[in-house]
């Protein structure tokens, strides 16, 4: 056992979530904790000092490929989400839609594993996306009583849905689609011209 003080080893975490994906793409059924030792070469007390559980390391190990969306900007707020998400399902390879799966399948499975995934994960992904749409409310390109985590709810929904239920992640007609339902959730929302974007109401100078 590392003396007092002393720095564990950087690698062992890496080792272990490497071996639960090992472990969540080969099996359809849940692995052991004794798996996990065994093909990390990571002892369990080792394991255990930086996870609760087996549900934790599981949770971890399926955010390994995912990052916060980092929004470019692409001209309009519209520009922009249809880059970005379009971008996004066309550069999902084999592995991170096996993992993607292994997401949807374990959370369906465990109700704690989803909601330990969103809290930990999926909200803080959310951010730069709620951040764009706060600015373009605030710009007065979004109507003010937009529920932006409905929108969001609805954009995020739309992508998902090609692979969930279509069974077409990032082909170019689902990227056609998610761009589709993108300007379709957007125009909803689209301050109209003429419109008092703070209060909703006509605008006493327009036309």
């Amino acid at each position: 056992m590392p003396a007092p003080g002393r720095p564990r080893d950087a690698t062992i975490e890496a080792k272990v979530l490497r071996a639960a994906v090992e472990l969540l793409q080969e099996r359809a059924d849940d692995f052991s904790m004794r798996d996990l030792v065994e093909r990390s070469g990571v002892s369990r007390a080792a394991i255990y000092r930086r996870w609760p559980g087996r549900r934790d390391v599981v949770v971890a190990a399926l955010d390994t490929n995912r990052a916060p969306l980092a929004l470019s900007p692409r001209g309009t707020l519209l520009e922009t989400l249809r880059s970005e998400y379009q971008t996004g399902v066309a550069l999902l390879d084999e592995d991170a839609l096996s993992l993607l799966k292994q997401r949807l399948i374990q959370g369906l499975r465990d109700p704690h594993v989803q909601r330990s995934y969103w809290e930990r994960h999926v909200l803080r992904r959310r951010t730069s996306v709620l951040h764009a749409l706060r600015a373009a409310q605030d710009r007065g390109e979004v109507r003010a009583d937009a529920d932006l985590e409905v929108v969001l709810d609805l954009i995020n929904g739309a992508a998902y849905y090609q692979g969930v239920v279509r069974g077409d992640w990032n082909s170019p007609e689902s990227q056609q689609r998610i761009g589709a339902a993108i300007d379709v959730v957007f125009a909803s929302i689209r301050t109209p011209v003429g419109t008092d974007a703070t209060h909703g109401q006509e605008s006493p100078a327009a036309p």
